[in-house]
């Protein structure tokens, strides 16, 4: 089963610079994390950046429990916090904030057969399967608040969250849009842990990407595009070679733009295909 993958981030028409990032690796597997800074903290896009690299340290420990969910639920957290309190010591070395490092991480990765995802804080993952069809799978939270990993090094800041939420029990959100019937919504505890894993057999292309996927919009319209249309021209590859997701999303920009659709967000996009 041959693997192909890639990533690539991008800025929105809203942002004066960009405060997702995106970064892939072969070894010890193929594996793609992001992250998405909150705009409103300062030098989130530092912070971005800090917990991808210090995921990227983790990545084996999330992967030696693959095969067994009741594992990976406990290592969840557990990584989670270990990968903030890296980050947390590199910003105080650089003298910046605790709110530098409110960010969105998503850590996701190829065993050969599957594709596992671990998401702290919101964001996307799409699939397609063989006949072309495509679903996406949306995690929100309530006043458009997500948890931060942040949150867990500061017990104040956790209980402002909370208050601020409204209803705890119910504040995160996992939205189902498919193609063939009609979408749902899973809400569950805000800090439940949000992870999948897809089989490349049933869903030879599997995407991850932040919030920026549903933040298209028609400005001759005002009307906000569907997430499914943009993920069907964003998974629609030609190639597979060299930087394939990076040419598609500067290509699918493109054609939107012509068609006056921009992304107000910024988007990170990672993607595995399996090839047969």
């Amino acid at each position: 089963m041959a693997i192909v993958f890639g990533s690539y981030y991008t800025i929105g028409k809203m942002h004066w610079y960009c405060e997702d990032y995106a970064m892939q690796g072969r070894e010890p597997f193929p594996h793609v994390i992001l992250a998405d800074g909150c705009s409103a903290s300062l030098n989130s896009d530092v912070g971005a950046r800090l917990l991808v690299l210090n995921a990227r340290q983790e990545i084996e420990r999330f992967a030696r429990v693959s095969g067994d969910e009741a594992e990976r639920t406990a290592l969840h957290w557990r990584l989670g916090r270990r990968i903030a309190r890296r980050a947390a010591r590199q910003i105080q070395a650089l003298r910046l904030p605790p709110e530098t490092l409110d960010a969105t991480l998503l850590v996701s990765w190829c065993d050969g057969a599957k594709v596992f995802v671990h998401l702290y804080g919101d964001g996307c993952i799409a699939t397609r399967r063989a006949d072309g069809s495509v679903a996406v799978i949306q995690v929100e939270y309530a006043e458009n608040a997500p948890y931060y990993l942040s949150y867990l090094l500061d017990t104040e800041r956790q209980a402002f969250y909370q208050e601020a939420i409204g209803d705890p029990a119910v504040a995160q959100s996992v939205r189902y849009l498919n193609e063939t019937t009609d979408s749902s919504i899973r809400r569950e505890q805000f800090n439940a842990p949000i992870m999948f894993s897809f089989d490349l057999a049933t869903f030879p292309t599997i995407a991850v990407a932040t919030d920026g996927l549903h933040s298209f919009i028609n400005a001759e319209t005002s009307n906000w595009v569907n997430s499914l249309e943009v993920t069907r021209a964003m998974l629609d590859f030609g190639s597979y070679e060299g930087a394939f997701v990076r040419d598609r999303l500067e290509k699918v920009l493109i054609e939107f733009g012509k068609r006056s659709i921009f992304n107000l967000d910024d988007l990170s996009l990672g993607v595995f295909v399996e090839r047969g």
